[in-house]
C-alpha cells in the first residue's frame, strides 16, 4: 500500500538522498512520490511464498530472490520497492539498489492494483534486463505474468486455477499456484477447489 505525498525532487540523486533520511520507504513513479505503508497478512504470506519458492529453486545458481526492502531504479529514474525480485550476477551485500533484474513480482491490493497494472508496469517494462513481470491477485487467486517479445512488445498469460503452473522461462523454472497461495483462503471457496492451504 502507498500514500501520495506532495513532494517533488528535480533529480534522481535528490530523491535518493531525501529518501535515505526518511524513517519510511518511499517510491517515485512518473514524478509522484508515495510513502509505502503496511499490507495484509495474506499479502505478506503470498510474498514470502513466492520468495521461498525462488530461493529453493535458485539455491545453487547465480541468481537470488529478495523481498521488499531493496530498491529498483528504472532508466527514467523511477524508484520502486517490488514485493519480490530476482536479480542475477554478483550482488554486493551493502547494495541498496538491485541491478540485472530478471523477475519482478507485485502482490496486488485494493489500493495499489491500478498503479501496479498501469504506471508501475510501464516503468518496470523499461528495464532492459527484465524478462517477467508477475502480478498476483491476493483476493481472486489469479496470477498474470507479462514477458517481452523479440520485437519489444509484451505478452501476458493469465492463470486462474490453483492447478496452473507459473512458467518463468528466463529462469528455466515453474511454480505452482498452490505454492503461491499456500495458507491463503478465498471467500466462498471450498477446501478442495479454492483454498490454497498447503502446510
Amino acid at each position: 500500500m502507498a500514500t501520495a505525498l506532495n513532494v517533488r525532487h528535480r533529480t534522481l540523486e535528490d530523491f535518493l538522498a531525501w529518501e535515505r533520511e526518511q524513517p519510511q520507504r518511499h517510491e517515485r513513479v512518473s514524478g509522484v512520490i508515495r510513502m509505502m505503508t503496511g499490507g495484509t497478512i495474506d499479502h505478506n504470506r503470498i510474498a514470502l511464498n513466492v520468495a521461498d519458492a525462488f530461493r529453493q529453486r535458485l539455491r545453487d545458481r547465480s541468481c537470488e530472490a529478495f523481498v521488499n526492502d531493496v530498491k529498483v531504479v528504472t532508466p527514467a529514474g523511477d524508484v520502486m520497492y517490488p514485493d519480490v525480485v530476482v536479480a542475477c550476477g554478483d550482488i554486493p551485500g551493502k547494495a541498496t539498489v538491485l541491478e540485472a533484474l530478471v523477475v519482478i513480482v507485485e502482490v496486488l491490493s485494493e489500493s495499489t492494483a491500478e498503479r501496479d497494472h498501469g504506471r508501475k508496469r510501464w516503468a518496470y517494462q523499461t528495464i532492459p534486463s527484465l524478462r517477467h513481470y508477475v502480478l498476483v491477485d491476493q483476493d481472486e487467486g489469479g496470477v498474470e505474468v507479462t514477458s517481452p517479445n523479440a520485437d519489444g512488445t509484451w505478452r501476458s498469460v493469465i492463470l486462474r486455477d490453483l492447478g496452473d503452473r507459473l512458467q518463468l522461462t528466463a529462469l528455466e523454472m515453474e511454480i505452482g499456484l498452490e505454492e503461491v497461495f499456500a495458507r491463503v483462503a478465498f471467500p466462498g471457496a471450498t477446501a478442495s477447489s479454492g483454498t490454497a492451504d498447503a502446510s
